[in-house]
């Protein structure tokens, strides 16, 4: 899949006195967030340009200025979501104020923070996005990427806090928590009523990514 930089580059401006070119900085990041919220919300299905449009307050035009087609949009918002939780967590494992066991604890609370939000977007965007890439190949491709840097990312906290450890066993290790905190994604999106206290089940996730990590 193409990145951000480069779906925004296939879009040419119209007129170089066009209002239009100043506001591309902040116009294009409203888009996004907004279309981030349309597919969260709509899945695949609903979502349209004239339904971002709508919850971005622009006119169609506007956007179809920057996104010229329904599938560069939804490429843009796709890799604008995965960019921001993968800067965020890449943030957090590699704040070398805190110990590499402290790091991964800080990813479990952000895990647990914005998937028992009250308007948390991660999960729904995530399974929308999982069901797309069974059918849409350069969704499938982004997936496999975002999948292989967070898994990196793990691998790379479990090396730190277990350096005995050979380098593929903490490649499976750091695969180990990745599928867990798909897992997570999943069952507390549907669990419903037959989810676990969220503050037992927080420290019991603890537990046992400190064991996957610890273990010799």
């Amino acid at each position: 899949m193409k990145h951000l930089t480069i779906e925004l580059s296939d879009v040419e401006e119209k007129d170089a006195r066009s209002p239009l070119r100043g506001k591309r900085e902040t116009r294009v990041p409203e888009i996004l967030e907004a279309a981030i919220r349309v597919f969260a919300a709509e899945g695949n299905s609903g979502f349209t340009q004239r339904r971002v449009a709508a919850a971005a307050d622009v006119r169609l035009a506007t956007l179809q200025h920057y996104f010229g087609s329904r599938d560069s949009l939804l490429q843009a918002t796709i890799e604008e979501m995965a960019k921001r939780y993968l800067n965020r967590f890449r943030q957090l494992a590699a704040d070398s104020s805190r110990t590499p066991e402290a790091r991964l604890e800080a990813l479990l609370s952000e895990t647990f923070n914005a998937l028992t939000r009250p308007d948390n977007v991660i999960s729904p965007f995530a399974l929308e996005c999982w069901c797309l890439a069974e059918h849409h190949p350069e969704v499938r491709e982004r997936m496999v990427e975002v999948s292989g840097e967070f898994q990196a990312l793990f691998s790379e906290l479990v090396t730190q806090m277990n350096p005995s450890l050979g380098v593929e066993e903490c490649r499976i290790r750091g695969a180990l928590i990745y599928s867990h905190w798909q897992g997570l994604i999943v069952f507390l999106r549907r669990a419903g009523h037959n989810a676990p206290d969220p503050v037992a089940f927080r420290k019991a996730t603890q537990v046992v990514w400190s064991a996957l990590s610890k273990t010799a």
